[in-house]
C-alpha cells in the first residue's frame, strides 16, 4: 500500500501544494513530506485531516493506495 503517493496524486488533483495541504491538515509541512515520502505512515486522525483538507472521504485515500 502506498499512501504517500496516492495523497501526491490526489493532492496534485486538486491542484494543492504540499505546503497547503499541510497547513489545511493542521500538521507540519516537514510531516507531510515524510508521509508523501513514505518515511513516516499517517495515523487515522491524521488520514482524516488530509481527507477533510482535499474535500474527499478518507476511505479514498486508502483506494487510491491500494491501486498504486
Amino acid at each position: 500500500m502506498n499512501v504517500g503517493q496516492a495523497i501526491i496524486k490526489l493532492r496534485k488533483q486538486k491542484n494543492v501544494s504540499q505546503e497547503q495541504l499541510a497547513y489545511d491538515a493542521g500538521i507540519s509541512r516537514h510531516f507531510m513530506y515524510r508521509i508523501e515520502n513514505n518515511l513516516a505512515s499517517p495515523t487515522v486522525n491524521t488520514l482524516e485531516k488530509l481527507s477533510t483538507a482535499l474535500s474527499i472521504k478518507a476511505s479514498i485515500i486508502l483506494i487510491e493506495a491500494e491501486k498504486l
